[in-house]
């Protein structure tokens, strides 16, 4: 049995430790990013939702998350869960074995909330911490050393 993630008719599975380990980084990591009592309370709230969760929930992002503003946060919280795993920086660093998949499920997550904002607001994309590093390089300029 596994865990369902879906927006409208796009989805896809994941086992359901993976699904829990996704909840639980975007907790943890939506925690440390929360800025003002409305994004703590979208934590909370999801926190709060996620003791009903069970083997093999359908987690449906438009029934989940039905604010725009509450998917804004969300989105770019599993997209910079995704960055922090990569950068080893979350999860068990025992071993390496699962990164590259959560990275994946992490950012497809992202890339999913991500979508069903721009239905709503087509220019929007959230700030993520690869976005700040990426405009960061850039702002440097390109060095071509001869």
């Amino acid at each position: 049995m596994a865990s369902c993630i879906s927006y409208h008719d796009q989805f896809f599975y994941v086992s359901n430790q993976r699904f829990s380990s996704l909840i639980d980084g975007a907790l943890e990591v939506g925690q440390k990013a929360a800025e003002g009592e409305t994004e703590r309370a979208y934590v909370s709230g999801l926190r709060h939702r996620s003791d009903t969760f069970y083997p093999g929930y359908d987690f449906a992002i438009e029934r989940e998350l039905p604010a725009r503003d509450e998917r804004k946060f969300w989105a770019r919280v599993f997209f910079d869960l995704a960055h922090l795993i990569f950068l080893r920086q979350i999860g068990n660093q025992e071993g390496t074995f699962w990164q590259s998949s959560a990275v994946g499920d992490a950012y497809l997550l992202g890339r999913m909330i991500t979508r069903s904002v721009q239905e709503e607001e087509q220019a929007w994309h959230p700030k993520t911490m690869a976005g700040v590093e990426a405009d960061a390089f850039q702002q440097k300029g390109i060095s071509v050393k001869l």
